[in-house]
């Protein structure tokens, strides 16, 4: 698969963090097996040809750097929407062929990039890293330094400079007297004069209407925070189009870091010295306190916002402070070893910030974070669990955070303790690999290519009803739909939401889908045949089950349907399971289960493909309800998965049902599907231990019924799989596990099952 990412700038020269991401995403990415990743950036050189392509490679990742200055912009539109450097960069495009572009930002590109690259049939993800969309400042802060709400869908003209009026020739006399400043100085200052005389309204609602336009034309919307997406949605996005996606961090580097008690207090500022991020603040707030009780490291550089030197001159006045200790720009490379001799990070930006990455790091090093309380500062911090948080803006109020953090010993080892490791950047990279795949179409063909892509040779295609379980999962959800949609063989999806209250999003999310909503969590199973029914309703030759929080390989749904039909005698089909963030690796290959022991285990886990040998359908005991492909008949003569299991075990007892009915279940060698893997339950939660425990006690009573002495050799030989299970696994507590696993064991005696 070819991916293209679109960034704005990348380190060294632009060292932000969507531009560090973007290229920490790139390198994850291309490490996967099967990926090659480019990426196309922007340059901003004087000494180069305006819309220069010049190339770079960096490991296995191509790179496109387009120059641009804006010296060809005749317009304020051409600021944001150049045509020109659409054209120039279309040959490197077109080169590279992607399957998938995921933009991260489009300031200093060009807007029309996404329409164009959709008008090709290219799916394009964006993620909404700022408010660049909404807000031509890019953070909500108006030209008076006031916070702003975006106009909630309302254009802002006052922050659009009254000079943008200027017709292209005075764009044109600007630019060729540049470097001698006069004339800039006198058309700015005639601009100031002007603003009362001159609308800049028809722009900013000629901007904004552009906008909502080019966020249409993207497949799929990313929000990095709650906060990012709730301003979307404000301004007119539908909040089905958005879906909220944590991005990773390279974390390497900070695991190795160490930190020494201190006196007195260090706190570390990283990032642009600008009036948007307030590092002056730290300056304030070092009045009220005593002296020397507190040491300010600044890493970054003094920068204007937006041409405005005013508080970059102020601060640079008050540098000199015996207080603080300034570095200077660091690379990012550099920032764990930034972060091994402080306290605490502190984050003091007064804009509404999106996900700041400087936390993530702070974090993966151990480091508790002051922030202020705002947007996505206040959903990344837990104000007292692993940070503290102020007032915005408040000097007082984070002073007050000093002098806690000073006088209270035990607070700082505490806030350490309860710090999350954030995610990881190859964590982000097996999701986002998914969501590509999702979305990928996987033949070019023109007009009619979608239905083009849905034919299936043959005399007779199956009539594949797709049954997705949704627990609190939309937008896992979403992508394992989407899978099912752009799978070579049709199928038509039923989402099931099961008593979740996620129907109405879902809805909005999958228009094409048909969404049942149930009042109440029905289970995996009782969910499920909710869906079944609906299937077997609409005439469904077989069902696909397919977990929320897996994605269909688009040949997958194929290959099922051709094992079921040529083999009359398989009555489900299973494919092999890999896991999302090790593709290459498989979790399942079918499942054996002994009659006589009792004993379940996946087949092949951990093993490489060719662990499977050439034999393309393999029979096996069962196999995981992740992913299963079922014939009509097996439902109509079996029944529907069986209820009172609830979660867990109710695939291998209809496996085994079916199986005593004259149908066979076969594993599918060359189908894949990629699994996340307990996404709804959560893999560390006690809850799974309680129904594997019951549930698989319950399975060997049920289809193989002993006298009382085998019976009790085989509920002993259950107890003691589930036993070493919860002694030896990290994924739950030793103590919550042995709780479970009695709660488990109790309720299967007393026969409590269900929920």
């Amino acid at each position: 698969m070819r991916i293209l990412l679109i960034v704005h700038g990348l380190p060294p020269a632009c060292a932000g963090g969507t531009e560090t991401y973007t290229l920490g995403l790139a390198r994850a990415l291309a490490a996967r097996q099967g990926f090659q990743v480019g990426i196309l950036a922007r340059d901003a050189d004087a000494s180069l040809p305006e819309l220069h392509i010049r190339t770079e490679r960096r490991g296995d990742v191509d790179i496109w750097f387009v120059n641009n200055t804006f010296q060809a912009c005749a317009t304020f539109e051409e600021t944001y929407r150049n045509p020109g450097l659409c054209a120039a960069v279309r040959p490197c495009v077109d080169a590279f062929a992607p399957d998938v572009v995921h933009v991260q930002h489009l300031t200093a590109l060009s807007t029309d990039l996404v329409s164009a690259l959709n008008s090709r049939g290219i799916p394009v993800v964006m993620t909404l890293n700022d408010y660049w969309p909404i807000c031509h400042r890019g953070q909500l802060l108006n030209t008076r330094g006031e916070r702003c709400d975006g106009g909630a869908g309302r254009p802002c003209a006052d922050c659009i400079p009254a000079g943008a009026v200027a017709p292209p020739a005075a764009w044109r006399l600007v630019r060729q007297f540049r470097r001698g400043g006069s004339i800039v100085r006198w058309m700015s200052a005639a601009a100031v004069r002007l603003r009362p005389a001159v609308s800049t309204a028809p722009m900013a609602r000629a901007r904004a209407a552009h906008m909502r336009e080019m966020l249409g034309h993207a497949s799929v919307l990313l929000a990095p925070s709650k906060t990012l997406q709730a301003q979307y949605e404000a301004f007119g996005i539908d909040t089905g189009r958005i879906l909220r996606w944590e991005q990773g961090i390279a974390q390497r580097a900070q695991q190795t870091v160490t930190r020494a008690g201190t006196v007195p207090l260090r706190v570390l500022f990283a990032g642009s010295l600008m009036f948007s991020k307030h590092p002056a603040l730290l300056l304030d707030a070092l009045q009220f306190l005593p002296a020397k009780s507190v040491q300010v490291d600044l890493l970054g550089s003094v920068v204007a916002y937006h041409g405005d030197e005013a508080y970059a001159s102020s601060l640079r006045a008050r540098l000199g402070h015996p207080a603080m200790r300034r570095s200077g720009p660091v690379p990012h490379e550099r920032v764990a070893a930034a972060l091994r001799d402080v306290d605490a990070v502190v984050v003091p930006s007064i804009w509404i910030e999106n996900a700041p990455f400087v936390i993530k790091e702070a974090f993966a090093a151990g480091v508790p974070v002051i922030a202020s309380r705002l947007g996505g500062m206040m959903e990344l911090v837990r104000d007292g669990v692993d940070g503290l948080l102020f007032q915005p803006g408040d000097a007082r109020s984070l002073a007050d955070v000093f002098r806690r953090l000073s006088n209270e010993p035990a607070l700082l080892p505490a806030l350490r303790r309860g710090i999350r490791a954030p995610l990881t950047i190859e964590e982000d990279a097996a999701r986002t690999a998914a969501l590509y795949l999702s979305l990928a179409p996987h033949t070019r063909t023109s007009p009619g290519g979608a239905a083009a892509r849905r034919r299936v040779e043959g005399s007779s295609t199956w009539n594949i009803a797709a049954v997705v379980l949704n627990y609190q999962t939309p937008d896992d959800t979403y992508i394992a739909v989407r899978s099912i949609d752009t799978s070579r063989y049709p199928a038509d999806a039923i989402v099931v939401d099961n008593g979740s209250g996620d129907a109405d999003a879902l809805r909005r999310m999958l228009p094409r889908a048909e969404i049942i909503a149930t009042e109440r969590n029905l289970g995996f199973s009782g969910g499920s045949n909710v869906g079944i029914r609906g299937a077997l309703e609409r005439g469904a030759d077989a069902v696909l089950l397919l977990n929320s929080d897996a994605i269909l390989h688009p040949d997958a749904l194929g290959l099922l349907v051709d094992a079921l039909r040529d083999h009359p005698r398989a009555g489900v089909a299973a494919p092999v399971l890999c896991p999302a963030n090790e593709p290459g690796l498989i979790s399942s290959a079918g499942i054996t289960y002994h009659l006589t022991s009792g004993r379940m285990r996946h087949r092949a886990v951990g093993q490489r493909r060719s662990a499977l040998g050439t034999r393309p359908v393999i029979e096996v005991d069962a196999a995981s309800g992740c992913a299963l492909l079922v014939r009509r008949e097996v439902f109509e003569r079996c029944g529907l998965l069986d209820e009172p299991y609830f979660f867990s075990f109710e695939d291998v007892e209809f496996c085994v049902r079916a199986r005593a009915a004259g149908f066979a279940t076969v594993l599918v060698s060359a189908a894949t599907v990629f699994h996340s893997g307990s996404e709804s339950i959560g893999v560390r939660s006690p809850r799974r231990v309680y129904y594997a425990v019951r549930n698989h006690l319950r399975l060997a009573q049920q289809v193989a019924p002993r006298s009382a002495l085998p019976r009790l050799a085989r509920s002993a030989a259950i107890l003691g799989y589930n036993a070493a299970y919860v002694m030896t696994s990290p994924d739950v507590s030793l103590v919550q596990g042995a709780a479970a696993f009695t709660r488990g064991s109790l309720d299967y005696v007393r026969g409590r099952f269900g929920s």
